[in-house]
């Protein structure tokens, strides 16, 4: 009998040793997944989107971040930028990944609508040029990150300026202000100067570069009119393709109380090449106002709508 235990001692022995083993290579895997679930969830949920100062986008998994800087991973290597060099940057979680889409460039038009401008600007030392119908040009070259100036012609005769600031105010908004400024180059000939005028353009945007939606006030002062004309408008717009973008705008211009002319528009903007994009749309107009006189009875009246934008 001793014998016997001697016999099955070892064995038992080794049976417990490989027991405990295969116990603790168990739990080792288990808390290795853990940890590595828990690291995996701590970071992934979230993308970073960093505009560099030379317009460069880059979007990587967040990693860390202090007041300083914002580790990131990009293409399975860890990259560190730090904030005071870069441009902008924002976060896309998870869910809003799953509930809308994203492109890879961004709305060419989001700085303005048909004719009425959002508060954003723009970019730095980018100029961009628009027309109406071919008859209207305005060219907008970025000064800095939160100031651009605009010049541009009304039917040949009227040189048109502006001079904007521009500033995010949260990651959601943006608010902007324009100096405006009208001269007719024809001088005193036959009343011209009834159209030297200027006027103010405050506006808010809630949005970013793929979708936005501006409210904004406009007054101007034109001796034409004999007072101060002032209004507002309400502009959206959304890209729904990498070459199409919709957007629509409505205008309400008053003088001395009495509302003179109404203008919405709907335009479907396709984007041509990488610097050029056309605008197709329908306008429609009111107005009672008989020294404008473009419509009879106040009907409202359509019509067509083209335009064409391009940067250098």
């Amino acid at each position: 009998m001793y014998k016997r235990q001697q016999i099955l001692n070892p064995f038992f022995k080794i049976r417990i040793n490989h027991f405990l083993t295969l116990f603790l290579l168990i739990v080792f895997c288990i808390q290795s997944n853990f940890a590595q679930t828990n690291n995996t969830d701590h970071h992934s949920d979230t993308i970073v989107v960093i505009t560099t100062k030379y317009g460069k986008e880059i979007r990587g998994i967040l990693i860390d971040e202090t007041k300083e800087i914002i580790v990131i991973e990009v293409s399975d290597k860890i990259a560190t930028y730090y904030k005071n060099e870069i441009k902008t940057y924002r976060y896309i979680t998870r869910n809003e990944i799953k509930s809308k889409k994203e492109f890879d460039n961004p709305n060419p038009i989001y700085t303005k609508y048909c004719f009425m401008p959002s508060a954003y600007i723009t970019e730095t030392g980018e100029i961009s040029t628009n027309s109406h119908y071919f008859i209207t040009t305005n060219s907008k070259v970025g000064i800095t990150q939160n100031i651009e100036f605009s010049i541009g012609n009304i039917f040949i005769t009227n040189i048109f300026s502006s001079l904007t600031y521009s500033r995010r105010i949260s990651n959601s908004f943006t608010g902007a202000l324009s100096i405006l400024g009208n001269y007719s180059i024809l001088g005193d000939y036959q009343g011209a100067d009834q159209f030297n005028g200027w006027g103010v353009l405050p506006r808010v945007t809630f949005g970013d570069s793929s979708k936005n939606t501006t409210i904004g006030f406009v007054g101007f002062q034109l001796p034409f009119f004999q007072g101060f004309l002032y209004g507002g408008y309400f502009g959206s717009q959304k890209k729904i393709s990498e070459r199409f973008t919709i957007a629509g705008e409505s205008i309400g211009l008053t003088l001395d109380g009495h509302n003179i002319l109404l203008l919405t528009n709907v335009i479907l903007n396709y984007t041509r090449n990488r610097n050029e994009n056309w605008s197709f749309g329908v306008i429609l107009l009111s107005e009672n106002d008989p020294t404008i006189n473009i419509i009879n009875n106040s009907d409202i009246l359509p019509f067509p709508y083209i335009g064409i934008q391009r940067k250098f």
